[in-house]
């Protein structure tokens, strides 16, 4: 196949931005940046800090509440019948508080006066003067004020002996938010698990789309240095002309592969930009070592069931149904209060006479509800039930499914770590055949055609000795996702092939 140069001059302008590298990124700096830009992973955070701030919520219902009251009333009598005039003033503080087995607990303090007092009252009447004329006359009279004070104090305490109370659920409302903040900590270690296994596929596809437009453009400058001997001893009369025109035609089939290369690697390059949420032009900066896992099966699932966020993010979904179940059970419960106060008071002409508290009452009781027909809270109840035993199930259905992968993915990793030794081993015999193919070529002990079968032979040894290193990538972040060790490397050590 021809291209033309017009052609590749085209393609080489649209993908030059991608050798215009404005960043360069390591692995580990591929997953920070990703952590810290992607939206996903922010909403997930944002989430989580809600349920931090219903938490918070719920933890306040037990803080202890203050009230402190006053009032000041003034009020005077009908002066059609009296000059009486009353002024009352009323002050009472007090601190409610909720107790974690059901109960609340109430003391109030009361203090108050009242003070009675009357205007002069004028009286108009008749008498018996000198000389027994009746004159008349106005007599008056004071009222003297007088004061009242009084006190008190009173303590309560209501205890629910059955819902909410003693036998049921502590602490009910602050344990299930608590739960669900610890569903949404799992979900955010899930989303960052899911997102670093994506940003290291894609980072290692593009290291081996980078190591691809590196083999091309290799094979390419072996091409145009053949193309331009073979011209030179063309030129002398030493070889045909056909082996010239198929000496250019390989080169143009070089560039084929370099600008394909080249195609391929931009879209892995943008879809890195994508998860790293950056418009900046990356470059990958990777060895593209093989890590032999030192883990066996066993450790891997152990691992696993210790460690996944799937799981532990249904292992608190149990936990949070296991609580709603009991709280629906207790719902079910008949209601039963009981209740006991104490109030202790007194009044007086003073202060001092109103605060010996010479008055106390004492009052107890029980209060017992019942439904004639509970059919709400017994459904409720079953529901929570069935709720229950759905998340059971999917546990149960989520451990044996990543113990087939795993099992699975171990296998296959073992495979392919085969795959990578017999190829590394087999393309360090496919160089070396290619510079002795070269070298004899030069004199003239073999044909062309045998050369450039010989280098297609490195290319497709070339592409599988990557394409195994890039499997074993992308199977090993799998693994590391499903023992939840995606930001923790997994204990290895390091081998390099050639």
């Amino acid at each position: 196949m021809k291209i033309s140069c017009i052609h590749i001059l085209f393609f080489l302008g649209v993908l030059w931005p991608i050798y215009s590298f404005s960043m360069e990124l390591t692995l580990a700096q591929a997953v920070k940046k990703a952590l810290e830009n992607n939206s996903e992973v922010q909403l997930a955070n944002l989430e989580l800090d809600i349920k931090n701030s219903e938490v918070k919520r719920q933890i306040a219902s037990y803080i202890p509440m203050f009230s402190l009251d006053s009032s000041y009333i003034s009020s005077k009598d009908d002066p059609d019948s009296s000059d009486m005039k009353t002024k009352n003033q009323n002050y009472q503080a007090g601190i409610v508080q909720k107790l974690p087995l059901g109960g609340e607990l109430s003391l109030s303090a009361n203090y108050g006066r009242s003070d009675y007092s009357a205007y002069q009252s004028e009286y108009t009447g008749y008498r018996l003067g000198s000389g027994f004329a009746v004159e008349s006359y106005t007599d008056t009279m004071d009222v003297d004020a007088r004061d009242n004070y009084y006190t008190g104090i009173n303590l309560f305490y209501r205890q629910s002996l059955l819902k909410d109370g003693i036998f049921g659920p502590i602490f009910a409302p602050i344990r299930e938010s608590r739960l669900i903040r610890d569903i949404q900590k799992r979900a955010v270690d899930y989303s960052k698990n899911n997102l670093i296994k994506l940003v290291e596929t894609t980072f290692y596809q593009t290291a081996l789309r980078q190591k691809e437009k590196e083999i091309y453009q290799e094979i390419l400058k072996i091409n145009k240095q053949l193309l331009k001997d073979l011209k030179l001893k063309q030129s002398l009369g030493m070889i045909p002309e056909i082996d010239v025109m198929s000496a250019q035609i390989k080169e143009n089939e070089a560039k084929e592969f370099v600008l394909s290369s080249m195609a391929l690697l931009e879209t892995s390059v943008k879809t890195l930009k994508i998860l790293l949420n950056t418009e900046e032009n990356i470059k990958v900066i990777s060895q593209f070592q093989l890590d032999i896992m030192s883990e066996d099966l066993k450790s891997l699932i152990a691992l696993a069931m210790e460690s996944n966020r799937e799981l532990a993010q249904l292992n608190k979904s149990l936990q949070k149904e296991e609580l709603l179940t009991a709280v629906a059970k207790n719902r079910y419960l008949p209601q039963v209060d009981f209740y006991a106060g104490m109030e202790r008071k007194d009044q007086g002409s003073s202060i001092n006479k109103a605060n010996d508290f010479e008055e106390t009452e004492y009052k107890a009781g029980v209060i017992f509800i019942y439904p004639f027909y509970p059919v709400d809270p017994k459904e409720n109840y079953l529901q929570a039930q069935k709720k229950l035993h759905q998340v059971k199930i999917q546990l149960m259905k989520t451990r044996l499914r990543i113990t087939n992968e795993i099992n699975m993915l171990y296998n296959q990793i073992k495979l392919v770590e085969k795959k990578i030794s017999v190829q590394a081993r087999q393309l360090t015999t496919l160089k070396e055949r290619m510079n002795l193919a070269l070298n004899a070529f030069k004199e003239r002990l073999i044909d062309l055609n045998i050369v450039y079968d010989i280098q297609d032979d490195r290319i497709s040894g070339e592409q599988k000795y990557f394409y195994y290193l890039f499997e074993y990538k992308s199977l090993r972040s799998s693994i590391k996702e499903l023992i939840g060790e995606c930001i923790r490397d997994l204990r290895t050590h390091s081998k390099t092939y050639p």
